[in-house]
């Protein structure tokens, strides 16, 4: 890539990643929601189970905001969406670098950053893990 990407979405930052590190073009229909959490990749865990031994590099996490900047509390679950597809438009979506780290973009950074899993789930109930790359 010959332009470092400074400014976009979690949706972005994972297109970057995925070509940047994984050497794959993902198409917008592949990452975009809800096309991308339905039809793209295999679950390797869903309904909320979170495993980071199963995850491999490139590895799509699909998320809920739960907290704000200041650590309040924020309800995005499903049930406050009148349809799946809001729901689903409104996952975070970040991608695991391996040794339990998450790549993304986020407003509470106001950044892209890599955050460990820990931190990351006191702001983000991970929802899914889906595997895009197959090597």
């Amino acid at each position: 890539m010959a332009e470092k990407i400074v400014e976009g979405n979690c949706r972005l930052a994972i297109q970057d990643y995925i070509f940047s590190v994984c050497n794959k073009y993902l198409a917008p229909e592949q990452i975009l929601l809800p096309e991308g959490y339905l039809k793209t990749g295999r679950f390797i865990t869903k309904d909320y189970l979170v495993d980071p031994s199963l995850y491999e590099v490139g590895d799509i996490v699909y998320a809920e905001r739960i907290r704000g900047g200041s650590l309040n509390a924020i309800e995005r679950g499903r049930q406050t969406y009148a349809t799946d597809d809001n729901w689903i438009i409104s996952l975070h979506t970040a991608v695991f670098t391996g040794d339990k780290q998450i790549y993304h973009a986020t407003s509470v950074e106001g950044k892209t950053c890599v955050w460990d899993m820990d931190k990351f789930q006191r702001y983000y109930r991970i929802v899914a893990v889906k595997r895009i790359i197959t090597r």
